[in-house]
């Protein structure tokens, strides 16, 4: 990528743009929560959904918005049990806190850290997303004690608290922003980093800026559009960011992180989901290399019950016990793709409906693709 000198002090430094192994552009160090997100091995906490500041671009859903609930990545939880455990499913290398806003409920926050801090040591990196502004030094304290290693701040202007912060975290924690490129706000994106600069902040992190259907109406009210051929980015926001990124590299000494959706919806969930897969797949699943669990689908024909359906297919097609699942929920047969395309023809024709799917690795099972045979 491009090099550029940045003058600090009397003396001039080389700058470049790198390219991060998600297809990410930044330039000086990358933080580590944003290394272990690359590479699917954060745990997403969603500790609540309500959140008092009403950000316009705010992508939460509507089972979340607004909503006391706690999410582990996909899954709803009620204790600390199944959130660890879920870290578990993914081989977490670390978490990430976010909402809503977390520190409304600070000491269920404190407590959660604490408790995946004793869980998996001190190596396990976590890092809090918050829009509170401004925060008390007594509240940070709290945080770092219990194991936070890296604060996000969600503002657009330097804040009186972050001097305060920077010194009750100075060797303790890590500091930075974490910002989404509005494509109207280039000028004032470039006046905050230059007063993160001054400040010596640890990072700045550039969001592309994403339609949702939980956000699509308030963008396009203040006259947001989407990207020519993509469902999610809103135009200008990428060029704003690499923009600003370009400007920083010459301008200043900050770290600066460009996260474009393609990262977010693409390599990271990809990578999370390919390690929750290995966890979770039945002996006959495949996992395919977008982390989904690919399998055969059979369907009994009306006059048979499900059960008499599996116990057929047993006996008549000798099918062995672990390449043959039953299930209720969906009511259908499961089994591997090999076995599915070597008895489709003889099981459509005694009514059978075969076809092969594809599933999210998560405790819903969402089907994304279903192909009949």
């Amino acid at each position: 990528m491009s090099a550029a000198e940045y003058k600090k002090g009397d003396r001039f430094v080389v700058r470049e743009i790198h390219v991060s192994r998600g297809g990410s552009l930044y330039v000086g160090r990358l933080p580590k929560g944003c290394r272990q997100c690359i590479r699917g091995s954060k745990l997403v906490l969603l500790i609540t959904g309500l959140c008092s500041k009403g950000c316009f671009y705010c992508p939460l859903s509507a089972e979340r918005r607004d909503k006391d609930v706690i999410f582990a990545n996909e899954v709803e939880i009620e204790v600390q049990e199944q959130a660890i455990a879920e870290a578990r499913m993914i081989d977490a290398e670390g978490m990430g806190v976010t909402g809503g806003e977390p520190l409304l409920n600070l000491q269920q926050t404190v407590s959660y850290i604490r408790a995946f801090k004793h869980e998996f040591g001190e190596e396990f990196h976590i890092h809090l997303y918050t829009a509170i502004d401004p925060i008390s030094v007594d509240v940070v304290d709290q945080l770092i004690i219990a194991g936070l290693d890296e604060l996000r701040l969600h503002r657009f202007t330097a804040s009186e608290d972050l001097h305060e912060m920077q010194l009750i975290m100075r060797g303790r924690a890590t500091l930075g922003y974490e910002i989404p490129a509005i494509p109207s706000r280039l000028e004032q994106m470039k006046n905050l980093l230059c007063e993160l600069d001054e400040l010596n902040l640890d990072f700045v992190n550039i969001n592309e800026l994403e339609f949702t259907p939980f956000n699509a109406e308030e963008l396009r009210r203040r006259g947001f559009q989407l990207e020519p051929d993509s469902v999610a980015a809103v135009k200008g926001s990428e060029e704003t960011a690499i923009a600003l990124l370009e400007w920083a590299e010459e301008n200043t000494s900050l770290n600066v992180h460009f996260c474009p959706i393609k990262l977010k919806d693409g390599i990271q969930l990809r990578n999370r989901f390919r390690r929750r897969a290995k966890h979770v797949a039945k002996p006959f699943e495949r996992i395919t290399i977008e982390g989904l669990l690919m399998k055969g689908i059979i369907i009994p024909p009306p006059t048979l019950t499900l059960k008499d359906a599996f116990d057929l297919l047993r006996s008549e097609y000798k099918i062995p016990e672990d390449q043959l699942w039953l299930n209720h929920e969906r009511s259908q047969l499961e089994t591997s793709v090999l076995m599915i395309k070597r008895l489709a023809r003889k099981l459509k024709l005694q009514g059978f409906r075969v076809g092969i799917a594809e599933e999210h690795p998560t405790d819903k099972r969402l089907q994304v693709t279903y192909t009949p045979l």
